[in-house]
């Protein structure tokens, strides 16, 4: 058996922890059954569609924890108008 190393991580990071792990074993295990001169072509497709579907759904969780924040700060405050633009009146130019 392979040395193992433990690792600290925040409890809600174990599901994507544990889904690396899986795709890491399952392109090794690919790699490893490719028939000559197709392994790189092989890997290279299962990383493409599965790294595309855990991009999405790391964006979706980032998403909904922001809503989640949002939500539980309550309501934005009212906007405040602003004062219109004011003239300023600076010295005159210097031509040289």
């Amino acid at each position: 058996m392979p040395p193992t190393v433990t690792i600290e991580i925040p409890a809600s990071s174990e599901a994507l922890v544990r889904q690396l792990l899986a795709l890491n074993e399952e392109l090794q295990t690919l790699a490893l059954s490719a028939p000559d001169g197709t392994v790189l072509d092989a890997c290279e497709t299962a990383i493409l569609k599965k790294g595309r579907d855990l991009n999405q759904q790391i964006l979706a969780d980032a998403v909904a924890r922001r809503i989640e924040t949002a939500e539980k700060k309550g309501r934005r405050s009212a906007s405040v108008p602003v004062a219109g633009p004011r003239r300023t009146v600076g010295g005159r130019a210097v031509n040289m």
